[in-house]
C-alpha cells in the first residue's frame, strides 16, 4: 500500500542527478488512440480512423485464428460509442477480456511499471512487501469488478477475465495457486535478481523508457511498442528488457529484434550499441537471457515482419482504406482453441 513506510525505502545510484521524469501513472492505449472532447474543453479532435499498423501481438492473433483477429481489430471498431446489445459493442468488450495467465501477467508488468515509474521520479523504490500488498488490492477490486460482470455496463469496460464471462468452474485453490506462483513468486523473483541488483546502480539520468507505449515507422508502416525498461550502461549500449512470466518462447527472440530496431529509429543505436535481454521471472534467479542484435538477426526480424504485414494487408478489402469483411477471415476448422477464446459465443464456438 502506498501509506507511510515502516523502514526507509533503499535508493538507487545518485551517482548523477536525476533528470528524466515519467509520464503519469494510468497513461494507456487509450491515450494514443485519442479522446474525444467536449466543446466546454476545446475544439473536438479530428475523426478516428482505423488506420492499418502493426505490432506483434496483432501478428500473434492472426497466426492464432483469423476470425479473432478480424473481431479484434475489424469488428470491434467504433464499439466504445455503439449502442449495448449490439454486436459491434459485444466484440468490443469481449476483446478486453483476458484470461486468468495474462490477467497475472499484467498484474506483475502493471506492478513493475508503477514501482520504477515512481523510483524514477523519487530516487526510491518501494519494498516488496508494500507493492505486493498495493498489487494485492489492485488484484482483488479488478476480480470482484470482473466477477459481476461491470465491464458490460461501464462505458469504457473495465477489467474482466474470460472465466467469469463463460462462467468457467474454476476452483478457489486455483486463484489462490496464480496469486502465488505468478504474481507474487514473480515479484519477489525481480527483487531478488541480479537484474534488479544492476538497474539499481544505474544513475536514473542513463534510464530511457519504462513500459510506455510508443511508435515507429517501419517501411511506411505504424508499428506498436512498448519497452519493458530501457537503459544505457557504463559502455554505452542501450539495454531493451523485457519481463516474461511465462515459459521461453522463440517468438520472444523476435519481439528483442523489433526492438532494437525500434531503438535504431528512436535513440539512432546501431545494432552493435543495442543488446536484448528477456528476463524470465518464473524461472529460478529471474535469468535474464541476452538476445543478439547483430546485423543477421536484425534482417531476419524484419523480412518476418515483411512478411506478416504483407499477409495482413492480402486480407483485406481495400488496403488503402484499411476495409476488411468477415468473410475473408474464416473461423478454424478445430474447437480447441476456441475453449480459451474471447469470441467464442459470437463465433457461434460454446
Amino acid at each position: 500500500m502506498e501509506g507511510t513506510r515502516a523502514r526507509p525505502a533503499p535508493t538507487l545510484s545518485d551517482t548523477d542527478p536525476i533528470r528524466a521524469h515519467a509520464p503519469a501513472e494510468g497513461v494507456g492505449l487509450s491515450a494514443c488512440w485519442g479522446r474525444m472532447r467536449s466543446p466546454s474543453h476545446g475544439p473536438p479532435m479530428a475523426e478516428l480512423t482505423n488506420d492499418f499498423t502493426w505490432s506483434k501481438s496483432r501478428h500473434e492473433k492472426l497466426k492464432e485464428c483469423p476470425r479473432a483477429y478480424w473481431n479484434a481489430y475489424y469488428g470491434s471498431w467504433g464499439g466504445w460509442e455503439a449502442p449495448a446489445g449490439t454486436p459491434v459493442r459485444e466484440l468490443y468488450v469481449l476483446k478486453k477480456l483476458s484470461s486468468r495467465w495474462q490477467w497475472a501477467g499484467s498484474l506483475v508488468h502493471d506492478a513493475l511499471r508503477r514501482m520504477l515509474t515512481r523510483a524514477r521520479r523519487t530516487g526510491q523504490v518501494w519494498p516488496v512487501d508494500e507493492l505486493l500488498a498495493s498489487t494485492r488490492q489492485r488484484a482483488r477490486s479488478q476480480w470482484a469488478a470482473s466477477r459481476e460482470k461491470s465491464y458490460w455496463r461501464e462505458p469504457s469496460p473495465g477489467y474482466g477475465l474470460v472465466e467469469h464471462e463463460y462462467a468457467e468452474p474454476i476452483p478457489g485453490e486455483e486463484w489462490k495457486r496464480i496469486w502465488d506462483e505468478v504474481v507474487e513468486g514473480s515479484l519477489r523473483a525481480f527483487y531478488r535478481s541480479e537484474v534488479f541488483d544492476r538497474i539499481r546502480r544505474v544513475p536514473v539520468a542513463r534510464w530511457l523508457t519504462v513500459d510506455e507505449l510508443d511508435s515507429w515507422q517501419f517501411e511506411g508502416t505504424k508499428v506498436w511498442v512498448a519497452v519493458d525498461f530501457a537503459y544505457v550502461d557504463s559502455d554505452g549500449r542501450v539495454n531493451l528488457l523485457d519481463w516474461k512470466t511465462g515459459r521461453e518462447r522463440g517468438v520472444d527472440h523476435t519481439q528483442v529484434g523489433i526492438y532494437a530496431l525500434y531503438a535504431k529509429d528512436k535513440w539512432g543505436m546501431g545494432p552493435e550499441q543495442v543488446v536484448g535481454g528477456l528476463v524470465y521471472l518464473g524461472a529460478e534467479g529471474a535469468p535474464r537471457v541476452d538476445v543478439a542484435a547483430d546485423p543477421d538477426a536484425l534482417d531476419g526480424c524484419r523480412a518476418e515482419m515483411r512478411e506478416s504485414i504483407k499477409s495482413m494487408k492480402e486480407l483485406l478489402d481495400d488496403p488503402q482504406q484499411n476495409r476488411a469483411s468477415v468473410e475473408r477471415f474464416p473461423l478454424l476448422d478445430g474447437r480447441d482453441p476456441c475453449r480459451r477464446c474471447p469470441f467464442r459465443r459470437p463465433c457461434g464456438r460454446l
